[in-house]
């Protein structure tokens, strides 16, 4: 039988990703199967992402995920500001959706990033540009000559432009859709490999986002972090469109693991990111989503959270995003439960 057989007996059936699949039949290409779009997970020990900036780290991350898709290049990218989380965390569902690498820019390094593309995404593919012209500048263009495909995705605020994004991906209708604050990046990090659509909020839903969310029907909004993050208007207001319920913990740490319990089910592997800053973290989702791994938010000295979910889930494996200086090795050896000589790539 193919792998998503519904006649399937208990000695036949196997975890991926925490999808239950049958244990053979599978038809793999690039990493997923043809049949029922099961991922392997290829993550065997714990790596280090990292490059000298965050846009350096940007292009270790998006080489990564390439060799975990198992391909030469990519069919698809997105460049969007380094300077800001807004852009790049609302855009992790694109990427997911376009199986495409989030690249930084601050615009000084556009050449470095353009050079990039032509060699590892291929020609005809869409390139997408997440802000205005002066996240992004219009030298990005320049690919056009090259044969690429360059597309704005950008509103007057980072909320016009996460809606831009969203009807980019496609309707939202029937998904569970993330909603997370927009002028805090922890949340929305920890959200960013959920694959899942993610809505940006102010303190009140504006008249754009409502007259979107009244376009998308049946969906379930899961609100990620406390009244003090997402109030409780924004939340009644969502009531109006759909089932909403709310992922709060006591503190950042809490609420990744929280975010990783509900929407990862037996995980064999984890992606760690810096909890107090963004920059590291940026990319970190779509290369967490191509491994089926949650992203847990931890720090040097703010190991526990992310320890004891590890432990619980029987987690050995991984990667981080970052170098030493942020979430040491000591932590990490810490969070993977790793002998003090085990080697961290």
């Amino acid at each position: 039988y193919p792998c998503n057989n519904k006649t399937w007996t208990a000695d036949k059936l196997q975890s991926y990703g925490g999808d239950i699949t049958w244990k053979a039949n599978h038809s793999y290409k690039n990493n997923v199967c043809t049949v029922c779009g099961d991922k392997k997970i290829v993550v065997d020990g714990v790596d280090r992402v990292y490059g000298a900036s965050r846009y350096d780290t940007a292009f270790q991350s998006a080489d990564t995920l390439k060799k975990q898709m198992g391909v030469e290049k990519f069919s698809c990218a997105i460049v969007t500001s380094g300077d800001n989380f807004a852009d790049a965390l609302a855009g992790s569902y694109l990427a997911y959706v376009k199986n495409a690498p989030i690249l930084l820019t601050d615009n000084d390094n556009i050449g470095d990033v353009m050079a990039y593309i032509q060699k590892n995404v291929e020609k005809g593919a869409t390139v997408y540009a997440l802000g205005g012209k002066a996240v992004v500048t219009d030298k990005l263009l320049d690919l056009e000559k090259k044969g690429y495909d360059v597309k704005r995705l950008a509103g007057k605020s980072r909320f016009e432009t996460n809606l831009e994004i969203l009807k980019e991906c496609g309707s939202v209708a029937g998904k569970d859709v993330l909603v997370c604050t927009g002028f805090n990046f922890a949340d929305s990090l920890s959200a960013s490999a959920a694959k899942r659509p993610i809505l940006l909020v102010d303190d009140k839903l504006t008249s754009e986002q409502k007259a979107y969310l009244k376009q998308q029907s049946g969906c379930k909004y899961c609100i990620v972090g406390g009244t003090g993050a997402v109030t409780s208007s924004v939340e009644k207001s969502l009531k109006s469109y759909g089932s909403v319920s709310r992922l709060a913990g006591s503190n950042r740490f809490e609420t990744s693991v929280m975010v990783a319990k509900k929407f990862f089910s037996d995980p064999t592997t984890a992606v760690l990111a810096y909890g107090y800053n963004f920059p590291d973290g940026l990319c970190a989702g779509p290369l967490a989503a191509t491994i089926n791994a949650p992203l847990i938010l931890t720090a040097t000295g703010d190991e526990a959270q992310a320890a004891a979910y590890a432990k619980e889930e029987g987690i050995k494996d991984g990667m981080v995003l970052g170098g030493p200086t942020l979430i040491g090795d000591k932590a990490v050896k810490k969070i993977f439960s790793m002998s003090s000589g085990d080697k961290i790539q």
